[in-house]
């Protein structure tokens, strides 16, 4: 028997973009456990990946290319080799690209089985090759990433090492504890040092129970709730006008529409203690 093993990189659409430790036995992956090297890794992963093997050597998975044989929906389907389904693909691509441009072809191939190993430099590139449309396909990041570019520039986000240096931390609709494990110590870190915890989430998740204020929203109430948090910021005085003047766009236009929505309202709005709302701007201050 021959073991190794070898380090890797999670391949699936995760911000943690954890690093792995994979054990082989004569070529067949036993166990996958997170790299030690990584400082947010830290030798821990999530069970999705820690249990891949199952995945990779199920009954279930298809192991060949699949061609269709008879008309679509009868769910037929014949084994192919990679060479012919290859020479089908790229027969089919210089087709349609000679007759229409590439612009023809709209690639379909976002998902959560790929992240930055696949969808930053390997069908990307691929498709900007091919002269491929490229559109905004999901609107599932599309608002937060404008956001964080116009915020920090072109990256993807705050490092989560810098979160220990936070004076308060706000988790709006999101659950670390199941979709970015990775944050959750780095929380712990900052709170330990001082930070205080917000958690905005109709939901009362595992870092809602521990937070200084968990603020419990009706569904769909979120936008009366920033409004009303922002109007108050700039009534009170508590902005920082220098700053937005100098670093923000559409101050003006922010501040017109948020002058609609008062503490009272939004708090009533989304089921809140106007208290509890009030709060939240103190802290955010």
């Amino acid at each position: 028997m021959v073991a190794q093993l070898s380090s890797s990189a999670c391949p699936l659409d995760c911000p943690d973009l954890c690093s792995l430790e994979v054990r082989t036995e004569d070529g067949r992956v036993v166990e996958v456990d997170g790299g030690h090297r990584s400082p947010l890794t830290d030798g821990f992963i999530c069970g999705k990946v820690r249990k891949i093997a199952a995945h990779l050597y199920g009954p279930d998975r298809v192991q060949t290319p699949l061609i269709r044989a008879g008309a679509k929906g009868t769910g037929g389907f014949r084994a192919a080799t990679w060479d012919e389904a290859l020479d089908l693909v790229v027969g089919r691509l210089r087709e349609i690209v000679g007759r229409a441009g590439g612009e023809a072809v709209l690639p379909y191939h976002y998902g959560g089985s790929n992240g930055w190993l696949t969808e930053g430099a390997l069908a990307s590139r691929f498709f900007r090759r091919l002269g491929a449309s490229n559109l905004d396909r999901t609107f599932c990041a599309a608002a937060t990433t404008a956001a964080t570019r116009g915020l920090y520039g072109v990256m993807p986000g705050v490092a989560l090492e810098d979160y220990v240096d936070a004076r308060l931390i706000v988790l709006w609709g999101v659950n670390p504890s199941a979709t970015g494990i990775h944050l959750v110590p780095v929380i712990e870190r900052a709170r330990a040092a001082g930070a205080r915890l917000v958690v905005v989430d109709p939901r009362r998740t595992p870092l809602a129970r521990r937070a200084d204020l968990h603020l419990a929203v009706r569904p769909g109430a979120d936008l009366p709730v920033a409004l009303a948090v922002i109007h108050a910021l700039f009534s009170r005085g508590l902005a920082d006008d220098a700053f937005l003047a100098a670093h923000a766009v559409e101050v003006d236009e922010l501040r017109r529409r948020a002058a609609g929505w008062s503490i009272e309202a939004a708090a009533a709005e989304a089921g809140l203690a106007a208290a509890d709302l009030d709060a939240f701007v103190t802290l955010y201050a």
